[in-house]
C-alpha cells in the first residue's frame, strides 16, 4: 500500500518534472521530496482512521455437536457424508433390543393392572353384597338380642334364662363386628379404585407414563438431522459403543446458514466502526473478486477480556493487536461465494461517512490485495 502511494506520486512527479521542464536542484528535489510526505503521510492517516481495514477475517460457521440420548451400539450409520440433508432425516441407528423389550414390559404390566382394575370393580360389588347380608344378620341378631334381654327384665315369669340372654348378645356383637369388617374391606376397595389422576387409575396412569418414557428413548435409538444441513467427517462406524455424554459428540452436523463474516479490527479504529456502514470483502480462494456488504453488528466486548472466578490470579492481555474488535458484515452477492468452503479467510475493508473521498483509495488497495491472491508465495 505504502509502496504503491509513493511509486504513484514519484511517477507524477516525474511527469510533472519534464513536462514542465522544473530543473533539478537543492531547491525543487527536497519540495517535492517534502510535499510527497506531507501528502502521502496525511492520506495514509486519514485513511486508515476513518476506512478501516483488517487482515483477520473469516466465514464462521455454526456446528451442531450430535450427542445421543440413549447409550448402546451401533448398528447403523448414513452414507451421506458432506451432502445436504433435510430436517428429520436418518443419521444413525444405536441397537434398539432393550429399549424395545422395557417397551413391551410396561404394555403387560398396563394390561395386568387394567384387568386389576375390573377385577377390583367386581369385588367391590361383591363387597357391597357381602355389607347388606351382614347387616341382614346384625339387624335380626339385634332384634333377638333384644327380645331376650327384654324378656329376661322379670326374673320369675322370665322364659329364658341368663345364658340365653347372653348368647344372644354375643351374637349380634359378632354380627356388628362382621358387618363393620365388610365395610372397611368394601371402603379398601372403594379407596383403590377412587384413586385417579387425571380420570385414570393411578396405576395405570404411572405405567402409561412409563411406557411414553420408554417409548420415547425407543425413538430415539434412531438418531436425525436436527434442522437442515450435512453431517461431515463421519468417523462414527457400525460396532462403536456411545453414550449420552455432553462433552463426547459422536458427529459433527453443519446447519445449513446464512453466510456471515467476522472481522477482527484494531482497537483504534472503536469509533470508525458502526453498524450499517459500507463494506467490502476479498477471499483468499475468490482471487480478483469483491464482494460487497455491510456491518451487520459490532460485539459489544472484546474476546479477551471474558474472566470466570478461579483459583489463581488472571492477568491482563499484554498484546492490543490480539484484543482486537470484531465486527459482523453481512454480505449481499452471497452466490459469489456459495462454492467456498467454510471458514474460508478473507480481508475486510470498511468505509465510514468520515472523509468519504480517500475512501477511494482503499477501494484500490483492497482490490490489489485481491489480485495478489492470483500468486502462491510461501514463507
Amino acid at each position: 500500500m505504502d509502496l504503491l502511494l509513493i511509486l504513484t506520486y514519484t511517477a507524477l512527479c516525474v511527469g510533472i518534472f519534464k513536462f514542465f521542464k522544473i530543473p533539478l536542484n537543492k531547491w525543487s528535489v527536497p519540495t517535492a521530496v517534502l510535499g510527497g510526505i506531507i501528502l502521502i503521510g496525511s492520506l495514509l492517516l486519514l485513511m486508515n482512521y476513518n476506512h478501516p481495514y483488517t487482515e483477520r477475517a473469516q466465514m464462521v460457521t455454526v456446528t451442531v455437536p450430535i450427542i445421543p440420548e440413549v447409550s448402546g451400539t451401533v448398528v447403523e450409520v448414513t452414507t451421506k457424508s458432506n451432502t445436504m440433508l433435510k430436517k428429520g432425516d436418518f443419521l444413525f441407528r444405536i441397537d434398539p433390543t432393550a429399549y424395545q423389550a422395557k417397551v413391551e414390559s410396561i404394555k403387560g404390566e398396563i394390561e395386568s393392572a387394567q384387568q386389576n382394575v375390573e377385577m377390583l370393580k367386581a369385588r367391590l360389588a361383591s363387597e357391597d353384597a357381602d355389607i347388606a347380608q351382614a347387616k341382614a344378620q346384625r339387624d335380626l341378631a339385634m332384634k333377638d338380642a333384644d327380645r331376650y334381654r327384654n324378656g329376661s327384665q322379670d326374673k320369675m315369669k322370665s322364659p329364658f334364662t341368663d345364658q340365653e340372654v347372653v348368647r344372644a348378645q354375643q351374637t349380634y356383637l359378632a354380627a356388628q363386628a362382621q358387618w363393620r369388617s365388610s365395610l372397611s374391606k368394601r371402603d379398601q376397595t372403594a379407596a383403590e379404585l377412587s384413586a385417579l389422576i387425571n380420570g385414570e387409575n393411578a396405576v395405570v396412569y404411572r405405567l402409561k407414563s412409563n411406557l411414553k418414557e420408554a417409548e420415547y428413548f425407543l425413538e430415539k435409538t434412531v438418531i436425525r438431522a436436527p434442522t437442515d444441513g450435512y453431517a461431515t467427517q463421519l468417523f462414527l462406524k457400525p460396532g462403536m459403543f456411545v453414550r449420552p455424554i455432553p462433552l463426547r459428540p459422536v458427529m459433527v452436523f453443519v446447519p445449513d446458514q446464512k453466510t456471515s463474516v467476522y472481522a477482527v479490527f484494531r482497537q483504534n479504529s472503536a469509533l470508525r466502526l458502526v453498524a450499517g456502514d459500507e463494506a467490502e470483502v476479498v477471499f483468499n480462494g475468490l482471487p480478483g473478486s469483491v464482494v460487497k456488504g455491510k456491518v451487520k453488528q459490532i460485539l459489544p466486548a472484546i474476546a479477551n477480556s471474558s474472566y470466570q472466578a478461579q483459583g489463581h490470579l488472571q492477568g491482563l492481555s499484554l498484546d492490543p493487536k490480539l484484543d482486537g474488535i470484531y465486527a459482523e458484515i453481512e454480505l449481499h452477492n452471497v452466490a459469489d461465494v456459495e462454492r467456498l468452503p467454510a471458514g474460508t479467510m478473507g480481508q475486510v475493508a470498511v468505509y465510514s461517512d468520515h472523509f468519504e473521498h480517500v475512501s477511494i483509495i482503499r477501494k484500490i488497495l483492497l482490490r490489489m490485495t485481491s489480485w495478489m491472491h492470483y500468486l502462491y508465495i510461501d514463507h
